[in-house]
């Protein structure tokens, strides 16, 4: 700072040592960005997936993804992973949709995938890496910048789960050495890995001889014609999410979708087996014939078994499915599409308990066309 002397002459005050500490770091903030944006205009780093990043880049990249996963996964909370169907279910959807980058379990990989940069994982020890929080963040949200997709429907937690089961159960079993069997619990022959050797939509919907690979999963076999293919449309314009679905329909025809529905609604419908809580089923019934008058809640015989095809047939599908797909619609998942909105208006006036006693009770109903009739 200028300042005057007695005698006229123009003197200049010393810096402080803050202020001279705050020049110097102006200066070396000023250098970096200079050679930081000569750095990138020159474009002097090779973005070549040839070309691997310099060690500490990769030190650096790993640290930041690994921090940031678990960061915002450590809240979350876990369900029962070792459930048999989520693990059935999440083994065919690995198979169909990650095995072309992430290979099957112990095999070599796709030379493509090789050639990624960073190239995706043999997932056989995924588990160890990250637990299972972790995996579900990174499945659900995937990674920027890596060719790791994020799962590709929101609010589908119900369909990453069994993503995680299948890889936790695939981590353990090979860790302890448990031999995995050649055969599913209905006698189909399956691969080295445990995979169904059946054609697309049958590993999980099954087909005439062989049921659904899981209880997650709806049974197909009579359902109105058009009911499916209206299914079949709605997943192929991403207005009914799913991502098990939607990647799987959105390249069919109509003439395809038309003869799927056709060959599915032909099929005889299998009698159902469960027998559930008779408490349970008796409230279900309730609801399902006459509604919840005090909650504004119709009855489901309204739309369902009534003969319209544009409805499912809900008697015989699992009870853990139409749970899931009741809870799904309650918090807004499947409420894109006309019908959806009917469904999801209906299912926010149901508590949870409602919800499961309708279930059970569908569950213990015969399938249209079985010959069986059950009080």
């Amino acid at each position: 700072m200028d300042e005057r002397h007695e005698d006229g002459v123009d003197m200049v005050r010393a810096l402080t040592r803050w202020q001279r500490l705050g020049l110097a770091t102006l200066f070396v903030v000023g250098v970096f960005v200079v050679g930081a944006a000569v750095f990138v205009w020159t474009g002097y780093y090779n973005i070549s997936a040839k070309s691997k990043h310099w060690d500490f880049v990769t030190a650096i990249l790993e640290t930041v993804r690994d921090q940031s996963i678990r960061t915002r996964a450590s809240g979350i909370a876990v369900p029962d992973l070792d459930d048999p169907a989520m693990i059935a279910l999440g083994r065919e959807h690995f198979r169909g949709g990650c095995t072309s980058c992430h290979g099957l379990p112990d095999q070599e990989r796709n030379p493509i995938a090789i050639a990624m940069l960073p190239d995706p994982p043999d997932l056989l020890y995924a588990h160890g890496h990250y637990d299972a929080r972790a995996l579900f963040w990174l499945i659900d949200n995937g990674i920027k910048y890596t060719g790791m997709p994020a799962w590709p429907a929101d609010d589908r937690q119900d369909e990453v789960w069994p993503m995680v089961a299948y890889l936790v159960d695939l981590h353990e079993r090979r860790e302890t050495r448990t031999p995995i069997p050649d055969s599913s619990p209905d006698g189909v022959a399956v691969d080295d890995f445990g995979f169904h050797t059946l054609p697309e939509c049958s590993r999980c919907h099954g087909d005439a001889d062989i049921p659904p690979i899981s209880t997650l999963v709806p049974e197909l076999a009579g359902q109105p014609v058009e009911y499916l293919a209206r299914a079949l449309r709605e997943y192929r314009a991403g207005t009914r999410p799913s991502g098990y679905m939607v990647p799987a329909a959105y390249s069919l025809t109509d003439a395809e979708i038309s003869e799927l529905a056709a060959y599915y609604a032909q099929l005889a419908p299998r009698a159902a087996e469960i027998e559930g809580d008779a408490a349970r089923i008796a409230r279900g019934a309730e609801i399902v014939l006459r509604g919840v008058p005090s909650r504004d809640v119709p009855a489901c015989t309204g739309c369902h078994g009534n003969g319209n095809p544009q409805f499912p047939n809900l008697a015989g599908q699992s009870e853990r499915y139409l749970a899931g797909q009741l809870d799904l619609w309650q918090r807004g998942g499947r409420d894109l599409t006309g019908h959806g909105e009917i469904m999801s208006v209906i299912a926010e006036r149901l508590t949870p308990g409602q919800i499961r006693d309708v279930s059970a009770y569908f569950a213990s109903r015969p399938p249209p066309g079985t010959g069986e009739s059950r009080p």
